[in-house]
């Protein structure tokens, strides 16, 4: 009877073999005379180690592999294979009906507004300011008759983008005092405004302006300090960030009816990313918080800080509501969307993303699935082209994405059987096929979006951001960053200038306005007239 072959464990491990323990068993095999079990279990311990050792050479490769230096041109290095197929969705609508565009008025995308000069029209709306060239003395004599030259035409010339250099002003405040001439008993002066900070001594527009370049534009506070002083004014960043959450504060009725327009809204999304708070009881000083963002209808913004990224947070703040058709990812964290009573849909993007990793790292039998990939985002492009409707979309996709849908479906059960379960394609198939439902619920739900892509876009200016900022103060710096986050980034959405809405809103509160929907940015556009008008009305006497 044949010795049987000793197990790999038996000898050393794979990855890190003990030599002295190899030894001891080659001897204890030897003296035994089982020289066939001895060959066999070295071998075994060689082909292990060769598998470990090609599957680690991929790796390294694709680490090492060049990027390129854009998302863009990323997306265009993936499609490539694709090229050249042209699904059955890819015909215009007239040329599926047999009619013939031109080929000239098919490239042509309408004529470009030019000046005299043949360049791009600067925007109309910007004010026009003469910059007015004389002739110079000695040349407006006539050299035939030596008289000067009375008939002035200004030719019009370029025009020139320019811009005026921002400064400093000091505005005195001056109240007015009245008397009774008659009794002279009677005094009455002006009423006091309010202001951001009692006796304050920034004023309305400095801080609204440094709110929106440190929020939007990722300005530090101590960049602001610095530019100032190189016009010699003491501008502190400390009182300056102070005096912009104190004006941040006062919008904290309108956050929360931003709030509640998206934990009501019939489609919502959210994803969340870092945000690094400064605590001295941390050990490395910094401890890493949580920024959420919360969508809801693709208009309204609402970003919220937690201490970590646990889903107790959420579950706090959605206490008492209940949601409708939420996307987001697959993340275990996301399942507080179903506690919250929410239809959750998957993100597709993610699901592709896994997919490009895998032929990243030399799996071509992974272009199949993002073919069919590309084709369902293709449908999704097309009605977004094309203007349709929820119910038209929707159509479109039972019409055209379903059949795509299908053929994933198989191609994954297919694939699935014959993959390695711990190979990046493997580990992408399996995530595709635990998350199908949430997958393909736009399939199902007409308001459900393909992918997550606009709330991480969302995100993304914050990720950038940071890099800025490096980290907050503290909490109530981290909740108010979520605050002016959530006004500017929903401001955006609307179409708003987050400046304008800011600057009319904050005068607004301080003058005492107390109706909320006078205040909100969804009933801005009309007052927004109002202001520009008012503007321009005080712009033309001035003139």
């Amino acid at each position: 009877m044949a010795a049987k072959a000793p197990k790999l464990e038996l000898i050393a491990s794979e990855v890190d073999p003990d030599l002295a323990e190899v030894k001891r068993f080659m001897k204890a095999r030897i003296a035994e005379g089982a020289i066939a079990a001895l060959v066999a279990a070295v071998l075994a311990l060689l082909a292990r180690m060769r598998d470990l050792n090609t599957e680690l050479q991929k790796r390294i490769e694709a680490s090492r592999r060049k990027r390129p230096p854009s998302e863009t041109l990323h997306r265009l290095q993936m499609e490539l294979p694709f090229w050249g197929k042209s699904p059955d969705n890819d015909v215009a609508p007239e040329a599926a009906h047999g009619s013939e565009t031109p080929k000239n008025e098919r490239k042509k995308r309408g004529p470009k507004q030019k000046d005299l000069h043949g360049r791009p029209k600067l925007p109309a709306h910007l004010p026009r300011v003469p910059d007015k060239h004389l002739v110079p003395a000695p040349q407006r004599i006539c050299p035939g008759c030596n008289v000067e030259a009375e008939h002035v035409v200004f030719k019009p010339g370029a025009e020139k983008l320019e811009l005026e250099p921002a400064r400093y002003v000091v505005k005195q405040l001056m109240h007015e005092v009245v008397a009774c001439q008659c009794c002279h008993e009677y005094i009455v002066s002006a009423p006091k405004p309010d202001e951001i900070v009692d006796r304050g001594i920034l004023g309305n527009e400095l801080v609204v302006q440094s709110t929106v370049d440190h929020y939007e534009n990722a300005m530090p506070w101590e960049r602001m300090e610095r530019m100032a002083r190189q016009q010699g004014v003491p501008l502190s960043a400390n009182t300056l960030a102070a005096t912009s959450g104190k004006m941040i504060d006062l919008f904290d009725p309108i956050v929360g009816h931003i709030f509640r327009k998206v934990v009501g809204a019939k489609y919502s999304a959210l994803d969340a990313t870092s945000m690094p708070v400064l605590d001295i009881d941390h050990p490395l000083g910094i401890r890493t918080g949580t920024l959420w963002l919360l969508q809801g209808e693709r208009v309204y913004s609402y970003f919220m800080y937690a201490e970590s990224g646990h889903a107790h947070h959420v579950d706090k703040k959605l206490k008492g509501y209940r949601l409708a058709s939420v996307m987001c990812d697959g993340s275990a964290t996301n399942n507080c969307v179903e506690r919250a009573g929410g239809v959750r849909g998957g993100c597709n993007a993610h699901a592709r993303r896994k997919l490009v990793e895998a032929v990243r790292g030399g799996d071509h039998r992974a272009l199949a699935g993002l073919e069919l990939f590309a084709q369902i985002f293709h449908v999704d492009a097309e009605a977004k082209r094309a203007g349709d409707s929820i119910a038209q979309r929707y159509a479109r996709r039972q019409r055209d994405s379903g059949p795509l849908v299908a053929q994933l479906r198989e191609w994954v059960r297919d694939r699935r059987a014959d993959v390695e379960p711990k190979s990046p394609l493997g580990k992408a198939l399996g995530y595709i096929d635990k998350q199908w439902d949430r997958l393909t619920r736009f399939m199902h739900d007409p308001v459900m979006e393909l992918t997550n892509n606009d709330v991480e876009r969302g995100l993304r200016t914050w990720v950038l951001d940071r890099k800025t900022w490096m980290f907050c103060g503290h909490e109530q710096s981290a909740r108010r960053a979520a605050d002016a986050l959530t006004i500017i980034t929903t401001c955006k959405n609307l179409g708003i200038d987050p400046r304008c809405y800011i600057r009319d809103t904050l005068r607004r509160i301080l003058d005492g306005e107390k109706n909320l929907d006078a205040l909100l940015p969804e009933n801005y556009r009309s007052n927004s007239s109002v202001v520009a008008n008012d503007d321009a009305a005080s712009q033309a006497a001035a003139a």
